[in-house]
């Protein structure tokens, strides 16, 4: 290849490379929203089932000098974490209303599963 045929491909990869990645979806702006909306959210858990996974994802971010709260960086619209009951809950919400991204005011409509109680182990 000559180096006007390189240069165009040198130019859109510097674009591509330089441009940031865009905010994360389910993280930091979803927090913020519900917690403006009086939702007690403290982290992530308020609606991702497992605190492993967020200390992971932190620490792989920083390795990579990341945003801790920019998931799309690294895996795009498919984030892996799992959802707890409201998540759940508000994953499908947002598939049965058709829209693009879940809106946390929704969340007023959660019912909170009951309490399980704890049987007592059987007496041998």
């Amino acid at each position: 290849m000559s180096a006007c045929e390189i240069r165009p491909l040198l130019a859109a990869a510097f674009v591509a490379l330089a441009v940031p990645a865009p905010p994360a979806g389910a993280t930091v702006e979803m927090q913020v929203q519900a917690r403006r909306l009086g939702f007690p959210v403290k982290n992530c858990l308020y609606c991702h089932a497992t605190p492993h996974s967020v200390e992971v994802m932190k620490q792989k971010a920083k390795s990579l000098a990341l945003s801790d709260g920019n998931c799309l960086a690294c895996h795009g619209a498919d984030i892996p974490a799992k959802l707890n009951d409201r998540g759940t809950w508000l994953a499908a919400e947002r598939t049965k209303r058709g829209a693009k991204v879940a809106d946390m005011a929704w969340l007023s409509g959660y019912k909170e599963p009951p309490a399980k109680v704890a049987k007592p182990a059987p007496k041998p």
